[in-house]
């Protein structure tokens, strides 16, 4: 059997099913959500980073630390703040009936009315929170107001949205978590250890310290760039493997498949 095949598929890229790998860039970042999730009664907190540094998977692992009863976590833009409302409301009010006329005021009373008052209210995190529009963040503004929801709002560091930093928004940020971009260290070990995780042990071996070196270059530290290349690589390996599995007899995957995945990524010249 092709080994490669299997260690390509870990690399796909599926942010609901994917192996966590604890790395230094957001064991800290994750420790510290939990902690403010579970002690502090904040309002909104902003989790940012460049984008492709893990942030959106970060986010999906606290489902695996936090109780679901009290976590709603927004990965995909929603359509209608009405839709958005009407989602909340049917996770924390599912006893109580809705209709499909229901105004945003009502919604808002609804959940004054009937959710709990205690200072660590449900937590809603919301992904991308670039993308959405004033209206959507004055919703947002005026939910923790109310103290029935706190909010984790994820965003890029380099788009953050202007509504953000004005001060009638920004005197409810109670922190900023950023996440950084991965160094040669953690590319390494989040390579190791998700074709360990695997059974694949050793194939990390193939790689050796330059090939480390020079996909850390190609992805600048970059998660969703990294696990790109490493699809790509082995998806070329499992090609070359199956034509003549004597090329990998040196217990070295040959760098000039290294570089064909980094031209393939993009990041490097084919000339």
């Amino acid at each position: 059997m092709n080994p490669f095949s299997k260690a390509k598929n870990i690399f796909l890229e599926k942010v609901n099913n994917m192996d966590y790998i604890d790395l230094d860039i957001n064991i800290s970042a994750r420790h510290r959500i939990e902690q403010l999730i579970s002690q502090v009664p904040f309002q909104i907190v902003i989790l940012t980073g460049r984008p492709g540094v893990g942030k959106s998977y970060l986010i999906k692992q606290l489902e695996n630390s936090i109780p679901k009863e009290t976590l709603h976590i927004q990965l995909f833009p929603f359509l209608s703040l009405n839709g958005f409302l009407a989602q909340l409301h049917l996770k924390f009010l599912p006893h109580i009936p809705i209709n499909k006329n229901m105004t945003r005021d009502e919604f808002f009373k609804s959940f004054s009315d009937n959710l709990p008052r205690n200072e660590l209210s449900p937590t809603i995190i919301i992904d991308e929170v670039q993308l959405y529009g004033d209206k959507e963040l004055e919703v947002i503004r005026m939910l923790s107001d109310c103290r029935v929801f706190r909010f984790i709002l994820v965003t890029h560091a380099l788009k953050q949205k202007e509504v953000l930093n004005e001060s009638y928004f920004t005197s409810r940020i109670w922190d900023k978590i950023i996440i950084n971009q991965l160094d040669l260290k953690n590319v390494r070990l989040f390579i190791i250890q998700k074709l360990d995780k695997a059974g694949l042990a050793s194939i990390p071996r193939l790689i050796k310290d330059s090939g480390y070196k020079f996909i850390y270059k190609q992805t600048e530290g970059n998660l969703r760039l990294l696990t790109r290349m490493c699809f790509l690589l082995f998806d070329i390996c499992e090609y070359y493997y199956n034509i003549e599995p004597t090329i990998f007899s040196k217990g070295e995957i040959p760098k000039k498949y290294i570089q064909m995945a980094a031209i393939e990524l993009g990041s490097l010249d084919a000339r």
